[in-house]
């Protein structure tokens, strides 16, 4: 269960005064977040009004304690992410009901709908950015949880649940990728530190251009290209599943000027584009069963990431490398 942790102006004026950030003047839940508790708070201090976002881990970072480390690389490297703030203990994590509480500035800009050209284009250098910039790191962070084995445990939870194509298609997909992700050669694709998450509702801009990259919960080791592919079931699909070529496109080549693409992730590319989609659809599922069976968790739709799955199954994604130039 991932329920929302209330707190009242009590409890937030207690946790605000373990930093050194001001008095509390307001705050106000933010809306649209799945996994964890997220209110904005106002302070003063000196006659100076600044916001911040307090989270509350209503279940662990997949990157558990390396989550902090990860952070604050990125801000050293002078990337738009959040900085996380420490107590006056020098500590990163306050504490709420046993739940571990961060507190960072609140970024400026807003999500976006429909992605312009340039929002994509900015989307793509950051993702670049992020890679090179945390390749170097000694993070220890984790192996991306959502491999193969997950992938059939997921299928297992939802067996009985779904109509029969959709059941099918679940199993067919899967097969494939049981294939292609088992070759040897796959072993020679970049790794290092991802995102895992990188949909619109975690990317804020203005019309300055990308400010802020949020929620690295699902931040873990895993292959680059695996990012990449997530962005591109999110930012340049259509609401009926359908993949827009020209927007990949643009993602791509902004991506690829500043950290150049293998071939060879080229050529994986299709296949890992169908690898998030079913990951996603396969943890929208497992979640909605859950529902089903009474349980308090939010979620998204999974019928979303069952269209694109069935796009991509029945449409190759080729790329020519010269295209990216």
């Amino acid at each position: 269960m991932n329920a929302t942790t209330k707190l009242d102006i009590l409890r937030v004026e207690a946790l605000v005064s373990t930093y050194e950030i001001g008095d509390l003047i307001r705050y106000w839940p933010a809306s649209g977040g799945i996994e964890n508790s997220n209110y904005f708070c106002s302070t003063g201090r000196h006659g100076v009004e600044r916001q911040y976002v307090l989270t509350i881990l209503e279940q662990p970072a997949n990157s558990g304690r390396a989550l902090v480390g990860l952070l604050d690389a990125c801000v050293a490297a002078g990337l738009p992410v959040p900085a996380v703030l420490r107590n006056r203990d020098g500590a990163a994590f306050s504490a709420v009901d046993g739940k571990p509480v961060m507190i960072c500035p609140r970024l400026p800009g807003a999500h976006v709908c429909n992605p312009t050209t340039n929002q994509l284009q900015a989307l793509g250098r950051f993702l670049a950015r992020f890679h090179l910039a945390t390749a170097a790191a000694d993070l220890q962070l984790p192996n991306y949880p959502r491999d193969l084995d997950w992938l059939e445990r997921g299928a297992e939870a939802c067996h009985g649940f779904l109509p029969y194509r959709a059941e099918v298609l679940l199993a067919d997909t899967r097969k494939r990728l049981v294939s292609a992700l088992g070759r040897q050669d796959l072993t020679l694709l970049p790794r290092g530190p991802i995102h895992g998450d990188l949909f619109r509702d975690n990317v804020l801009f203005n019309e300055q251009g990308l400010t802020g990259v949020l929620d690295f919960h699902h931040a873990a080791e895993g292959y680059l290209l695996y990012d990449l592919a997530v962005a591109i079931t999110d930012w340049c699909t259509e609401n009926n599943g359908t993949l827009d070529p020209e927007r990949t496109l643009v993602l791509l080549r902004a991506y690829h000027r500043i950290r150049p693409l293998h071939r060879m992730e080229l050529w994986y590319l299709p296949v890992f584009t169908l690898y998030a989609a079913l990951a996603f659809w396969t943890s929208r599922l497992v979640v909605a069963v859950k529902q089903r069976h009474g349980e308090e968790i939010r979620g998204n739709n999974p019928l979303e990431y069952q269209r694109i799955v069935e796009y991509l199954s029945a449409h190759f994604l080729y790329l020519d490398e010269r295209q990216l130039l």
